[in-house]
């Protein structure tokens, strides 16, 4: 598996239905926005809005993210609004959507690619509580929210709550960005004490 950071350049990745997705953009529902136009003015600010991952060519899935600020919608959801510091993940979508691997995989590449370009922190909206069901889902599409036990266990912690809905924070101090190709390099050294057997 690989990601890519979901750009104008590669929003073609995406399913059709998130192509043209505006629900977290408008700030009311009666508004209307150009898709591209956000992707292009959060590309332009903050270099991606996401990240894709990818078996060999295969699209596997994806997660949305962008600056709360750049996410008007956030503000009228319960337990809102967002940190103004925060990025904000809005969405994810996995082909399997029990792929529990893969979306903690490419969630911790969102996270290392977030603190690299100077993020403070990263939040998500949640549902809590999950039903038995949705355990090995970390993004409840049904409900445009994800799951606060894949959340906590990838080190968020709650913010506020109203009704079922949670806000979630993990801070990016607390994260370590390592580039997934990184190796440890391990070097056997002979200890002058050490005798053969």
């Amino acid at each position: 598996m690989r990601t890519v950071d979901l750009t104008t350049g590669s929003r073609d990745l995406l399913g059709p239905p998130c192509r043209d997705c505006t629900w977290w953009q408008r700030p009311d529902p009666s508004c209307r926005v150009d898709r591209r136009a956000w992707e292009r003015a959060v590309e332009l600010e903050t270099g991606l809005f996401g990240k894709v991952a990818l078996d060999d060519e295969a699209v596997l899935g994806w997660i949305h993210a962008a600056p709360s600020t750049l996410v008007p919608h956030a503000r009228r959801l319960p337990a809102g609004p967002a940190g103004l510091d925060a990025w904000l993940m809005t969405c994810a979508f996995f082909y399997d959507d029990e792929f529990l691997h893969g979306f903690q995989w490419l969630l911790q590449d969102l996270e290392a690619a977030l603190k690299l370009r100077h993020a403070t922190a990263v939040e998500a909206f949640a549902l809590r509580p999950t039903g038995v069901g949705d355990r090995f889902r970390g993004y409840l599409r049904e409900r445009n929210l994800f799951n606060h036990e894949v959340l906590e266990g990838s080190g968020f912690r709650p913010v506020r709550s109203s009704g079922d809905v949670t806000l979630y924070r993990l801070d990016l101090a607390t994260v370590i960005a390592v580039p997934r190709w990184a190796g440890l390099d391990v070097r056997l050294e002979k200890h002058a004490a050490a005798q053969p057997i």
